[in-house]
């Protein structure tokens, strides 16, 4: 088995132009992997990146309309494709599920069909909701409080069915992301954070800054990818794993305070509109470490908001990029539906 994971060598990633994609792509190529992405992109938006690499094809097309031909000769396949965070989901709770849990397993179903080896999918924390316990883990019960979460665990549960000796399911159940990639997202809540102090000067919390997130940097999220690709079947297969690093469980203030030691002149401003944001969760990464037990953490959050920080302004991030919502996914969708360039299905016009 083990011998099967290190002959993995050509790797389609679903939304490889999106946030993690777009740090995860050059990874996989600098490390000689030849990468198909697929992706309708939809997010064009991007600071400035070059990976342009002959070991690189793209197909533009939804994950709906995926057929045979996409994936014959793939070895792997890392599926990040979703209608990505919570305000997106909630756009169409049917439409959520149709993009995220069914065509996710149809994908998976024709994968197994067409004799891909492993399988990795990109969970989700968030389905843990408002955790019942001081910290969850994966043996804890699960309370899914949006579509985006629901579809997270309808899938992990019907991909646990298809996993066998041939055909290698690995559940990566992440935390929330940060950090800098090409494809940025200033929708997730360090990035957001870090948004709000460059372009107004000021660090805006929704919440009363309680509420626990277990956080991941993009960069190192990428790097564990890559490792799910190389390491031995029985380790993964069938299994739902936390990912993340016990010490990266932060409560929302703790972020508010490294944000306003790289730009101390923005204030403060608790608006409250969330109230005491009701998902909170404390998650436990013991077993990825037992399983993993060389992966250390990279971009700890200081150094990870540093470098965003410096990445931003390098790249003149200002108001006018904040206030026109181009790093906002739900922003650009809704845009694009305003324009009638995607119909209300979500497909081209």
């Amino acid at each position: 088995m083990e011998g099967m994971a290190l002959t993995m060598k050509n790797i389609l990633v679903t939304g490889d132009r999106g946030y993690i994609g777009s740090s995860l792509v050059p990874l996989l190529l600098k490390n000689k992997y030849n990468v198909v992405g697929f992706d309708t992109e939809f997010f064009k938006k991007t600071i400035p990146s070059k990976y342009k690499n002959p070991n690189y094809k793209i197909i533009t097309k939804d994950i709906r309309e995926v057929d045979v031909r996409d994936i014959e000769g793939i070895d792997a396949i890392i599926h990040l494709s979703a209608l990505s965070n919570d305000p997106m989901g909630d756009l169409d709770d049917e439409l959520t599920q149709d993009i995220n849990f069914k065509s996710t397993i149809r994908l998976a179903k024709l994968a197994k069909k067409t004799g891909v080896k492993r399988f990795l999918f990109s969970s989700s924390c968030s389905i843990y909701g408002i955790a019942k316990e001081d910290t969850v883990s994966e043996k804890s019960k699960v309370n899914p409080l949006t579509a985006y979460a629901r579809s997270k665990i309808n899938s992990e549960k019907n991909l646990i069915k298809l996993a066998d000796k041939n055909f290698c399911v690995g559940i990566l159940r992440n935390s929330t992301v940060y950090g800098y990639a090409p494809k940025f997202r200033n929708d997730l809540v360090v990035n957001n954070l870090v948004t709000t102090a460059l372009a107004l000067c000021e660090i805006r919390i929704m919440s009363d800054g309680t509420p626990w997130r277990p956080l991941i940097d993009v960069r190192d999220l990428s790097n564990i990818f890559m490792q799910f690709l190389k390491v031995e079947s029985k380790k993964i297969n069938g299994k739902v794993i936390n990912i993340g690093f016990n010490e990266n469980n932060f409560q929302v203030k703790d972020l508010v305070a490294e944000v306003k030691k790289c730009l101390p002149k923005s204030r403060i401003n608790f608006t409250g509109e969330h109230g005491k944001d009701s998902r909170s969760y404390k998650v436990s990464f013991n077993k990825f470490h037992k399983l993993f037990p060389n992966i250390k953490q990279s971009w700890r959050l200081s150094k990870s908001v540093k470098d965003l920080v410096t990445m931003l302004k390098k790249n003149k991030y200002s108001k006018k990029d904040f206030v026109s919502q181009d790093f906002t996914r739900i922003s650009i969708l809704k845009d694009l539906l305003t324009k009638k360039k995607i119909n209300n299905m979500l497909y081209w016009n």
